[in-house]
């Protein structure tokens, strides 16, 4: 098992508690760190194949070239392996609230700059707070083109802001539906491709998860197959 980023390994000593090896990197090792010291948005120091399970916690928002970190994942899987992924959720219904009138998951933590944001830089390279953060759409777009499965959402730690709205979800279900059912039509006008009846359905599912709409974290699971292609038609 590898741990992106691992800290001080925290994760790390609970899975060996489960029987586990793991491997961890990080750009700032703590001392209880098994592992590498490197950077998770440059190629990882791993062979192809390497590892049955990946764990990133709390890490790609950080991560200045994410694609590239889920490109390596998929690398050093071995196929059938597993990635599980956590980073904070800026598409629950409270996190909507706050993005709608300042741009920002969080109107208590002031705007993204370039004082409190940037946490420091480790042999020329940057290392950013909560700089990149992303939605679980764009997440799977990122999983599927790097070639891992997305195999759903898991519920984490409830948004009680989030919940006052839950009379919100027909409303969401309704756009969403007319939004895939216009982006098809505009795509077919073009004569060009168009996701599969099957895409459509999981995006829409993903749009209308309670996992998504009311949960602070985004928990994804995901997996390597025997051969992954981008879920296009």
């Amino acid at each position: 098992m590898l741990d992106i980023p691992a800290g001080d390994g925290p994760i790390a000593r609970e899975a060996r508690a489960l029987g586990y090896r793991v491997y961890g990197l990080d750009l700032f090792p703590g001392a209880g760190l098994r592992g590498v010291q490197a950077d998770a948005s440059a190629p990882l120091p791993f062979r192809d194949a390497s590892f049955d399970t990946l764990v990133s916690m709390e890490g790609i928002e950080h991560f200045e070239n994410q694609a590239c970190f889920l490109r390596e994942c998929a690398r050093v899987l071995k196929p059938g392996g597993r990635l599980i992924l956590s980073t904070p959720n800026v598409m629950h219904l409270s996190s909507r609230v706050a993005g709608f009138l300042t741009g920002q998951r969080l109107m208590k933590q002031g705007l993204v700059n370039e004082c409190s944001t940037l946490r420091g830089v480790v042999d020329g390279r940057p290392y950013h707070g909560h700089a990149f953060l992303i939605d679980a759409i764009r997440l799977r777009y990122l999983l599927r083109v790097a070639g891992l499965h997305f195999d759903g959402l898991r519920s984490c730690s409830l948004s009680l802001g989030s919940a006052a709205l839950a009379l919100a979800l027909p409303v969401i279900w309704a756009a969403n539906r007319w939004a895939l059912s216009a982006g098809r039509g505009h795509l077919q006008r073009r004569k060009e491709r168009f996701p599969s009846r099957e895409v459509e359905q999981e995006l829409l599912q993903i749009s209308v998860s309670p996992a998504l709409l009311f949960s602070k974290t985004l928990v994804l699971h995901a997996h390597k197959p025997e051969s992954a292609l981008p879920g296009r038609s």
